[in-house]
């Protein structure tokens, strides 16, 4: 027997409103912070207004890709416009968001690609959260690892699955990209983790109202330097893409992309610490009072 989807986010949305209730009963709201993972066609002013005020302050949304082909390919059973239409309803709550990101698909090509930066450019441009994406896989039992393998493309093994792109250029493409942005982007000390931390740290004390003057201008500062991480990695993203694609242009160095990495990096650190340390007393009074 399968349920529609309708039937099931109906059922979402009243588990949400119940788990909000037993909040309220037990009296955790304003006590404690939470986050939600979803789809983004569930993303509703009025229940997400109220989970809000019962604490919810990050949602992360499986978006997977910016472009119709490719929410196609991954069987999302979305429209680029249902994503969009997502964040902005979370931006107006003042709610905070994370993503997961596809930029690369079996039906990827070099136009698809640059759609999906264009698309990441638009939910990023407030410069409240990193850059970050990856590449399909297919995993074993699932319908799209049989059509690759039917069409040839399949490549790997079950615990490390892999495959051809229908343009060879885009293999070569991918393979440059992956290794110039690996720790920008990929694992726990990667450039994007550690910006997705210190906004994190910043939602926590704006949610729990700690009476900290300066956090306005900490917000102004990591809005800067996400806006400058986001913007170098996606012009990069989208340069190198053009060039594979017509087979000229020099290419970046990873030295370069390191160096590059590096400065940021620095002066994340630089200004979440000074902002830390320069307000550890407002915030330990603040912490003890909301305890």
């Amino acid at each position: 027997h399968t349920r529609c989807l309708s039937d099931w986010s109906s059922d979402v949305v009243l588990f949400r409103s119940q788990f909000i209730e037993s909040m309220r009963g037990a009296g955790l709201c304003g006590r404690v912070l939470w986050k939600i993972s979803c789809r983004s066609d569930e993303v509703e002013p009025e229940l997400f207004s109220r989970m809000r005020d019962a604490g919810l302050y990050v949602v992360y949304l499986g978006i997977e890709s910016g472009n119709e082909a490719g929410l196609r390919t991954l069987n999302k059973r979305l429209t680029v416009q249902d994503s969009l239409h997502a964040v902005g309803i979370l931006q107006e709550l003042g709610l905070a968001f994370t993503y997961g990101f596809m930029l690369f698909d079996p039906s990827s090509t070099f136009a698809t690609v640059r759609e999906n930066v264009a698309f990441l450019r638009r939910i990023t441009s407030a410069g409240a959260l990193p850059v970050v994406f990856c590449r399909m896989l297919p995993y074993a039992g699932t319908p799209i690892e049989d059509l690759l393998a039917k069409e040839g493309r399949l490549r790997g093994s079950v615990d490390n699955p892999d495959y051809d792109f229908l343009d060879p250029r885009l293999d070569a493409y991918f393979a440059f990209l992956n290794e110039l942005v690996a720790n920008w982007i990929q694992g726990s000390d990667s450039l994007a983790n550690q910006i997705n931390f210190a906004w994190q740290e910043y939602w926590v004390m704006r949610r729990l109202s700690l009476a900290v003057s300066e956090l306005p201008a900490y917000e102004r500062v990591l809005r800067s330097i996400t806006s400058r991480y986001n913007d170098f990695v996606l012009a990069k993203v989208e340069e190198t893409s053009r060039k594979f694609e017509n087979g000229d242009g020099m290419l970046p160095s990873p030295g370069e992309f390191q160096e590059a990495r590096h400065r940021f990096s620095g002066q994340l650190i630089e200004q979440r610490d000074a902002f830390i340390l320069g307000n550890q007393e407002p915030l330990m009074a603040s912490l003890q009072v909301a305890a």
